[in-house]
C-alpha cells in the first residue's frame, strides 16, 4: 500500500458511520470495528471488499465536497452489486448477526461458505446498535440496573 494511500479500516468506518447514522466515537465505543470489517472480508471476500471500499471511499469523498449523500446512496446504497453487502453492514452493526447475501447478488459475484445467518460473537449481540437506537437493554446481556424498573424510560424530544 502507498504511504498515502487511505488505510481500509478507515474507510470502513467511515462507511459505517454513514449507513448507520452513528458516530466513529460511538461505532469505536462498542469494540466491533475490526471484528466487523474481518466479518465482511470473510464473507465477499478481500478483492471484492476492496472494490467496496474504493467506491465507497469515493463516494464519500464526493458527498463531502457536495453536502448531499447523493453519491453514497447512488454509487454504494443503490449499487446492484455494493447495495446487498451495505445492507447485510447495516444489519450487521444495528442487530449483530450476519444475514446472507440475496440469491442475487451470489449468482453474480459468488458467495463463500461464510455467506449464512449468524450472530457474530455475544459481544455484537449486546453491542447491537438497535439498543442504543431504542434506548434500550439487550435482553439478558447487560441489566440496566437494580430498581431501574421504577423510573419512567427516558423519551427523548420529539423535533
Amino acid at each position: 500500500m502507498p504511504h498515502n494511500a487511505p488505510d481500509p479500516r478507515e474507510i470502513f468506518t467511515d462507511l459505517s458511520v454513514a449507513l448507520t447514522g452513528f458516530d466513529r466515537a460511538e461505532l469505536a465505543g462498542t469494540g466491533l470495528l475490526d471484528t466487523y470489517y474481518a466479518t465482511v472480508l470473510r464473507i465477499i471476500g478481500e478483492r471484492e471488499a476492496g472494490q467496496l471500499l474504493r467506491a465507497a471511499a469515493d463516494a464519500l469523498a464526493t458527498d463531502r465536497q457536495n453536502k448531499d449523500g447523493k453519491a453514497l446512496r447512488d454509487n454504494v446504497i443503490d449499487s446492484p452489486r455494493f447495495g446487498p453487502v451495505a445492507v447485510s453492514l447495516i444489519k450487521l452493526w444495528y442487530l449483530g448477526s450476519w444475514y446472507p447475501l440475496p440469491g442475487s447478488y451470489r449468482d453474480i459475484n459468488g458467495s463463500t461458505a461464510n455467506d449464512v445467518e449468524h450472530v457474530v460473537s455475544p459481544q455484537a449481540y449486546r453491542e447491537g446498535l438497535v439498543w442504543a437506537a431504542a434506548g434500550a437493554h439487550p435482553m439478558g446481556g447487560k441489566p440496566p440496573g437494580f430498581g431501574s424498573w421504577a423510573e419512567p424510560p427516558y423519551l427523548p424530544p420529539i423535533l
